[in-house]
C-alpha cells in the first residue's frame, strides 16, 4: 500500500467536494484535508460552527475518500480548533496539524514559546478527547520555528504528547542542513509534507529544488518512520492543477512509498 497521500490544497480554486472527486480519480484513496487561506480554503475554521462540520463531514462521506489528516494554517482559538478536532474524529482522521505560530511584535520569545506551549499542549487534551494525535508543523517558514536553532527551542518546551508533522521544504527554505533536523527529529514525527525547494523559494515543482527525496525517504525509513506522506503545493486554476498533479505523480512514482 502506498503511503503518498495529496493535499486538497493541490486544487486550490475548486471546491472541497470537486477537489476530492479530482484526486478520486487521479488514483488516490486517502487525502488530507487543508485548510490554509486561498491557497487551500476547503475549511472554513475562521467562521467554523457544528453546522459546517456536519455539512463537511457529509461531503466527505459522500466522496468515499478518506481524510488521513487534516492542516490547518493560521491562528485560531482553542474554541475554533476544538470544532476542528471534532471533524477529525467524526471522519475517522488520523491527526490534525497546526501551524506553530508566527512571530509577535513586542512579545519576547521566551513568552511566545511558553503560550505556544501551553495552546499545544491544550490541542493535545483534544486529541485524547477526539481519539485524534495533535501534530505542530515545525519547522516553518516564517515562523517561531524557522532556523535550525529556533526549531530546537520550540520543540525543548514543548509536551510529549505533542508531534511532528515535518516539512523538508521549510528548512531548506531557510538555507539550513534538512537532513540533520529530519534525522533528529524523527522519533516525533507523525507525518510528512512532501514539496521541493531551494533557499528563499520553498514551492518549487518536483525536481527543480535542492531536495533529495530519495535520501529523504531513505534517511526516515532507516530512522524507523512509518507514517504517510503528502503532496503538498498550490494552484492556480482548475487546469494548472490537473497539470502539476500528473507531473507530480510522475516524478514522485520513481520512489517506494509502501
Amino acid at each position: 500500500m502506498s503511503r503518498l497521500i495529496a493535499s486538497t490544497m493541490t486544487h486550490s480554486t475548486l471546491s472541497l467536494a470537486q477537489t476530492l472527486e479530482k484526486l478520486k480519480a487521479a488514483g488516490f484513496q486517502k487525502v488530507e484535508l487543508c485548510s490554509a487561506g486561498a491557497i487551500a480554503p476547503h475549511l472554513d475554521v475562521t467562521n467554523i460552527t457544528t453546522s459546517l462540520v456536519k455539512e463537511t463531514a457529509k461531503i466527505i462521506r459522500a466522496s468515499g475518500m478518506e481524510i488521513h489528516c487534516i492542516n490547518i494554517g493560521g491562528n485560531y482559538t482553542l474554541a475554533q480548533m476544538e470544532l476542528v478536532y471534532m471533524l477529525a474524529g467524526q471522519v475517522g482522521a488520523t491527526l490534525v496539524t497546526y501551524s506553530c505560530g508566527s512571530p509577535a511584535e513586542g512579545v519576547s520569545e521566551e513568552d511566545q514559546l511558553r503560550r505556544h506551549a501551553d495552546f499545544n499542549s491544550r490541542l493535545a487534551d483534544l486529541g485524547e478527547a477526539y481519539g485524534v494525535i495533535c501534530s505542530i508543523e515545525a519547522p516553518h517558514k516564517l515562523s517561531l520555528a524557522s532556523t535550525t536553532e529556533a526549531v530546537d527551542r520550540y520543540w525543548a518546551m514543548q509536551d510529549d504528547r505533542v508531534k511532528l508533522t515535518f516539512d523538508p521544504a521549510h528548512i531548506v527554505f531557510a538555507g539550513e542542513d534538512m537532513p540533520a533536523l529530519a534525522k533528529r527529529y524523527i522519533p516525533r514525527m507523525v507525518h510528512s509534507h512532501l514539496r521541493d525547494a531551494m533557499p528563499g523559494n520553498s514551492l518549487m515543482r518536483y525536481g527543480e529544488g535542492q531536495i533529495d527525496f530519495g535520501a529523504y525517504l531513505s534517511l526516515l525509513k532507516e530512522g524507523g518512520y512509518s507514517g504517510f506522506f503528502s503532496m503538498e503545493y498550490p494552484s492556480e486554476s482548475a487546469e494548472d492543477a490537473e497539470e502539476k498533479l500528473a507531473s507530480s505523480v510522475r516524478f514522485l512514482s520513481q520512489f517506494d512509498f509502501t
